[in-house]
C-alpha cells in the first residue's frame, strides 16, 4: 500500500483540500487487503450453499442448467469476500469500486461496484463483492457437468477459490469528481497480478 499512498498524495491534495472526507481517503490508502472466500453461491436460481456435487441434484434442477446450457448461458452469482483491515484511530470510508475477476489466471469480467464501504478505526472488516458470471464463457471445458462442479468446489467448502483473484481500484468522489487508486490491488491465490488480455 506504500506506493498507492505515495501516488495519491498529489491528487488528494488537489482534488479535496479542505474536503472533510479526505481523512477517509487518507486511511484506506493505509488499509490491508487480503482474499478472505467465496460465498452465497447460485448457478442459475439454484442455490448450492446445501448441495455438494452435481449428482446431488433434482432431475427438475438439472433440467434447468441443461436449458441455460443450451443457450450458452449458464449463469453463475456468488459473493468473493475481502477482509479489509484498517490500522488508522480514524474510519477509512470509499465509495465503490471498479474490479477485474480471473479464474485460472484468466481474465473472465470486468465491472463495478457502486456501493459505499467504511471500515472503522482499528477494525478488520468482511467486504462482499457481488458477482454475476456466465460459466459458457468462463471454463475452458465446456462440458455442462465440469462447468456446475467448478461451481459447487466453490460453493461447498472453497476447494477451487484458489483458482479465483480478484483485482480491485477503489474510488471516491467529491461533488462531481472522481478519483480512482492509480492501479489495482489484487487478491487472491498467490496475490500476483496476472496479464491482462488489453491495457487499461
Amino acid at each position: 500500500m506504500k506506493t498507492i499512498k505515495t501516488i495519491l498524495a498529489t491528487a488528494i491534495v488537489v482534488v479535496a483540500a479542505g474536503c472533510s472526507s479526505v481523512t477517509g481517503l487518507k486511511n484506506f490508502t493505509e488499509c490491508k487487503f487480503k482474499f478472505h472466500s467465496v460465498s452465497d453461491v447460485k448457478l442459475g436460481s439454484i442455490d448450492l450453499s446445501d448441495k455438494k456435487s452435481y449428482k446431488n441434484l433434482k432431475l427438475t434442477d438439472i433440467a434447468q442448467l441443461m436449458a441455460g446450457y443450451a443457450k450458452k448461458e449458464l449463469m453463475l452469482n456468488m459473493n468473493i469476500n475481502m477482509k479489509v483491515k484498517n490500522p488508522n484511530d480514524q474510519a477509512a470510508q470509499l465509495d465503490g469500486m471498479d474490479y477485474i475477476l480471473w479464474i485460472d489466471d484468466q481474465e473472465m469480467l470486468e465491472g463495478t461496484m457502486k456501493e459505499k464501504v467504511k471500515i472503522e478505526a482499528n477494525t478488520e472488516d468482511k467486504v462482499a463483492l457481488p458477482i454475476t458470471l456466465n460459466m459458457y464463457d468462463a471454463i475452458k471445458d465446456k462440458k455442462l457437468e465440469p462447468m456446475a462442479e467448478f461451481a459447487f468446489g466453490l460453493a461447498t467448502d472453497n476447494a477451487d477459490a484458489s483458482r479465483v483473484k480478484v483485482s480491485i481500484k477503489p474510488f471516491f468522489t467529491f461533488g462531481k469528481d472522481t478519483v480512482k487508486f492509480p492501479s489495482y490491488i489484487t487478491i487472491g491465490g498467490d496475490q500476483i497480478m496476472p496479464k491482462r488480455k488489453s491495457a487499461q
